[in-house]
């Protein structure tokens, strides 16, 4: 005992002294008391006492709360609202007071507690503190609250139940549309609402009492089909009747009728209900409907039988490949011209996709769906294009698709009809092939004729200048010319034989330059400029050049064509340097493809090898880039550079020999550059 209330001995020892109730009495009582919570505080509301039951309700231990506010215990609400300065006030006022409420225990969940406050005085009668007394009530609480709230639904839901009941009567005698009525076990009628009155055209007062059999015709009657029906609804539980009735005024009206029968809580039969809907119209209807659909059966068997003809000419056209597509794509049916044209079985081929059909280069693309969608747009695309068959061989095929559409005009899917037409593409090809052919051949002959005329001036002009020199320093010797005299004339009749020499061999090398009947076989470019290098070493050194060459290509060539080639352009590079200036020259190469390709090479292939040489010489205009290349073209015709026109042209034609091209790129005084491509 005494170890209980140890943390608070001592005061309550004083508290016990200035009250008037004994000690030891006050321990016996209240220390080992565990369904309530009974503490004393002081005059402040601060905890002075603590017992098993505080600390079984609450949570806390003796410790934990001695010397603290009671108001601990309430919501931070109730604080705030004054709650426990109130009841303090109130059992000061009162002697005692009580209170219901929520009350937080240690673990932060909430019970409801039933609090009791009583003043404690000492023998005096002054106040020494309170009596303070805590039942846990949280689950009679609970049990108050459901009860409540079952009470509560429960009276809400009688209430619906009322106005459901309320509003059910007062539909029923409203309706005019149905005849809602119900009758006896014999089949009297009970009540009668607006819909009976308005279709069967009795008052209420006419016919309730009397029986439903009074509806039915002679005959129905006669056959006893009231009561049959009745005998239905009680074995079934309902029956549904359609058939002829009769109204008060003798007309018949087509009525469906639902009987059900109806029960009470022992499942006793007690009556039936009966609705009954005019469908007069609708059975008016459903009568020239019949005829319209025996009208319509025998329409679609003529359009089926007609499908099935249109259906079989489809599948056995072997001309054309005409499939079915759905809004995806994918193939619905096959007829025997895809099977031919494309080489599958309609088992293949049905359920997948018609993207198969085309090249990987054209499905990357995307070119199937873009057709697809064009023809949705549009509502037809057309398309010729390889395509592929089974065994993987290409055709040629000329695509119509077209969109198909329901009533609505939403797209149901396309149809797809594709022609082979490989042999006119082949043959439209040939044609092609052979008007480029003479085209180039036309070319060819205009060149040619060029030349000619060029060739014709050699003739009447460049060979005919040193010929008539040659003439006219012979005469001078012939003449008497002095010793001195007939040696300088000599000299000259030597030279002006020597540039004919030159020219008529530079003509010479032009004329046989040929590759028609001449196998390619590979080159090292590096060992041919080695060898024209060396060639030319004595000018290299005279002209005191210098020639940087990067790692050349091997090429598919002719090796003496192309030792021509680069002596041609090294020998023009010393030839048109600048005065005063050493000349430079570079040679390198780099592969290129695609767009860094110039036009006009039509061999078909994507790489060539590009060759360039470039110099710091005299340059020329890029106007004359394409003249140059002409035959007997002297873009430097002075006594100090010398040359027959030739040499570039030679150039030009062994690059045409070799199927590729070249191009110039110059400034005047900022040196030339030649670039060279050649087939990889």
């Amino acid at each position: 005992m005494e170890g209980e209330f140890a943390p608070s001995s001592e005061n309550q020892h004083q508290f016990l002294v200035r009250s008037k109730l004994p000690e030891e009495r006050f321990r016996q009582v209240i220390a080992d008391v565990e369904d309530y919570a009974i503490i004393l505080l002081d005059v402040n509301g601060a905890i002075v006492s603590w017992n098993k039951g505080a600390q079984k309700i609450v949570g806390y231990r003796a410790e934990e709360v001695v010397g603290r506010s009671f108001s601990m215990f309430y919501s931070r609400e109730d604080r705030e609202a004054g709650l426990p300065d109130r009841l303090l006030q109130s059992a000061i006022k009162d002697s005692h007071t009580t209170h219901e409420g929520w009350c937080v225990r240690k673990d932060g969940t909430r019970m409801w507690g039933l609090v009791s406050l009583t003043t404690v005085h000492d023998v005096a009668g002054k106040l020494n503190g309170f009596l303070k007394l805590t039942r846990d009530l949280t689950e009679r609480k609970t049990a108050e609250d459901s009860y409540s709230n079952f009470v509560e639904e429960l009276r809400v839901k009688n209430q619906e139940l009322q106005k459901s009941e309320d509003r059910y009567h007062k539909m029923v005698s409203e309706v005019r549309d149905c005849v809602i009525i119900m009758l006896d076990r014999e089949g009297k009628i009970l009540d009668w609402n607006k819909g009976a009155e308005n279709i069967k055209g009795y008052k209420a007062e006419e016919i309730v009492g009397k029986s439903f059999r009074l509806f039915y015709p002679r005959e129905d009657k006669d056959a006893m089909l009231p009561d049959r029906l009745l005998q239905s609804a009680l074995e079934n539980g309902s029956v549904v009747h359609e058939g002829w009735r009769v109204r008060k005024n003798g007309s018949r009206f087509w009525g469906n009728v639902l009987l059900t029968a109806l029960h009470n809580d022992a499942g006793e039969i007690v009556g039936f209900s009966k609705v009954t809907r005019d469908l007069t119209d609708k059975k008016i209807a459903e009568d020239i409907l019949k005829g319209y659909t025996d009208e319509l059966k025998f329409k679609n068997a003529e359009l089926k039988r007609s499908e099935e003809r249109y259906h079989r000419m489809v599948a056995e056209v072997q001309d054309y490949a005409i499939i079915l597509l759905d809004e995806e794509g994918i193939i619905q049916n096959w007829n025997a011209g895809a099977e031919k044209i494309k080489g599958y079985k309609a088992q293949e081929r049905i359920g997948t996709s018609f993207e198969r059909f085309y090249p990987q280069e054209d499905r990357v693309e995307g070119l199937p769906m873009r057709l697809l969608t064009e023809a949705a747009a549009k509502g037809r695309a057309v398309h010729e294009g390889w395509r592929l068959r089974k065994d993987g061989s290409r055709f040629w095929g000329f695509v119509v698709i077209t969109a198909l559409h329901n009533d609505q005009h939403d797209i149901i899917g396309f149809s797809k009809v594709t022609r082979d037409l490989t042999a006119k593409k082949e043959a439209d090809d040939r044609l092609k092939e052979n008007a480029l052919e003479l085209e180039v051949r036309s070319k060819t002959l205009q060149r040619l004729n060029e030349e000619i005329s060029s060739f014709a001036y050699v003739a009447s002009h460049d060979l005919k200048e040193p010929l008539r020199k040659i003439q006219t320093f012979a005469h001078r010797i012939l003449d008497n010319a002095s010793p001195g005299e007939a040696h300088d004339l000599a000299g000259k009749i030597l030279t002006s034989a020597s540039r004919m020499r030159r020219l008529m061999d530079d003509l010479l090398s032009y004329a046989r330059l040929s590759s028609s009947e001449v196998e390619l076989k590979d080159v090292d470019l590096n060992t041919v400029v080695k060898m024209v290098l060396e060639d030319l070493e004595l000018k290299i050194s005279e002209k005191q050049a210098t020639i940087h060459v990067s790692n050349l290509p091997v090429v598919k060539g002719i090796e003496f064509q192309l030792q021509q080639l680069f002596t041609n352009l090294v020998s023009n590079a010393l030839k048109f340097s600048k005065p005063g200036v050493l000349p430079e020259i570079q040679l390198s190469a780099v592969r290129v493809q695609g767009k860094n390709i110039p036009l006009g090479l039509v061999n078909g292939l994507t790489r060539y090898h590009k060759v360039t040489i470039s110099d710091n010489g005299l340059g020329f205009n890029q106007s004359d880039a394409v003249r140059i290349f002409d035959v007997f073209q002297r873009l430097h015709a002075t006594k100090d550079v010398g040359g027959t026109g030739i040499g570039l042209a030679i150039v030009k034609r062994i690059m045409e020999n070799h199927g590729g091209t070249i191009h110039a790129i110059s400034e005047p005084g900022h040196g030339a550059t030649f670039d060279m491509y050649f087939r990889i």
